[in-house]
């Protein structure tokens, strides 16, 4: 009954914001572990952002590592560093200040409150000790995590986490996470869960759905899924079905514009017919065509009316050399250009949520 009826109130609701297709659209981008670096590298962050009117900043629960990237960023353990069940706040705390400091730029936080890949590949967190989870380190491939996502047990401490961070009283605003609109978009459910793997548990992320619902009522903060490692697997048919998933997140490195387009378009109408929004949440470029290839993503993006964040803005800049952008290099400037002109064109659809947004 819940269900059905949060259903039917997502489809109202996202029939009346399609009636504002002239409002502004919007851009973002990724900076998975702003929360991390000095004071000043994060502030000149979204002081970047805020010129170029960027209104959404994505970052992960999950451990950093000192100097990471090349950046300031000070070592921190996950929520679940030591043990599952075992939390470590101090990161919780780390995104706390961040959010005020993001808010008071008219930025909002998409929060994934986990990475799939911490999972044996890029880290190796609590939850591979404790299911004896495969490591590869992300060298021999990623490892096949099926464990995680199908053991009884696993999901009942996976859903413990959730319901810990959405708990988490926020030392700034005073009040728990599941209730500060204010400066949270959304909880995402998993940073591309299953990434690279066989889809072994299809309904996993409508499960995790109903149990971020369930603490988050209906506060204004939407649930996002997370992305998948493309545009298929980001655009999974269970995504539409399930009522309590509001953003459909994609995810692609594919910046082929036929590609994105034809995905997109393809995408729409399921959406909209099933009451919920895409967001072009990760994309990113590198090599000597890097500024190049993101003018030509970004114009087609644009003319899709979905909203967009790229991978990623961090303190230095790759260049050339990888997917990170710093205010120093071309990239940047089409980036921050097409941002802005993003804010003056029609959307799909409408976003109460976004400043200046609806």
């Amino acid at each position: 009954m819940f269900k059905s009826l949060w259903s039917i109130i997502s489809i109202l609701l996202l029939a009346c914001f399609s009636k504002s297709v002239q409002a502004n659209n919007f851009a973002g981008a990724n900076s998975y572990f702003l929360f991390s670096l000095s004071q000043p590298d994060r502030i000149a962050v979204l002081d970047a952002m805020k010129g170029a009117d960027m209104k959404l900043l994505r970052i992960f629960i999950t451990r950093v590592t000192a100097g990471n990237k090349g950046s300031s960023a000070k070592a921190v353990n996950d929520l679940e560093t030591v043990a599952v069940g075992s939390y470590d706040d101090t990161i919780l705390r780390q995104i706390d200040q961040l959010a005020v400091e993001a808010r008071a730029r008219n930025i909002k936080l998409v929060i994934a409150m986990h990475d799939r890949y911490a999972l044996g590949c890029w880290d190796t967190d609590a939850y591979v000790a404790k299911y004896k989870l495969p490591v590869t380190g992300c060298v021999n491939g990623v490892p096949d995590s099926t464990t995680f996502y199908t053991n009884a047990n696993a999901i009942a401490d996976y859903d413990n986490r959730l319901r810990h961070i959405l708990n988490f009283k926020s030392p700034n605003f005073g009040v728990p996470w599941h209730q500060l609109s204010d400066a949270i978009f959304a909880f995402e459910i998993e940073n591309e869960g299953m990434g690279h793997m066989n889809q072994v548990a299809p309904n996993w992320w409508c499960g995790r759905a109903n149990t971020i619902r369930s603490v988050l009522g209906n506060t204004g903060i939407q649930i996002s899924t997370g992305g998948g490692t493309d545009l298929p697997t980001s655009l999974q048919s269970q995504f539409y079905s399930c009522a309590n998933i509001q953003i459909i997140a994609l995810h692609d490195y594919n910046l082929d514009p036929s590609y994105v387009a034809s995905h997109i378009d393809a995408a729409k109408p399921l959406a909209g017919s099933s009451g919920k929004r895409l967001l072009y949440e990760e994309f990113g470029a590198l090599g000597s065509n890097k500024q190049s290839q993101m003018q030509a993503v970004l114009k087609t993006l644009i003319s899709t009316g979905v909203p967009w964040m790229f991978w990623e803005l961090t303190k230095p800049g790759k260049r050339a050399g990888d997917y990170e952008v710093w205010t120093d290099e071309p990239t940047w400037s089409t980036l921050a250009s097409q941002s802005l002109l993003t804010r003056k064109q029609g959307g799909q659809y409408g976003w109460p949520e976004i400043a200046g947004g609806a």
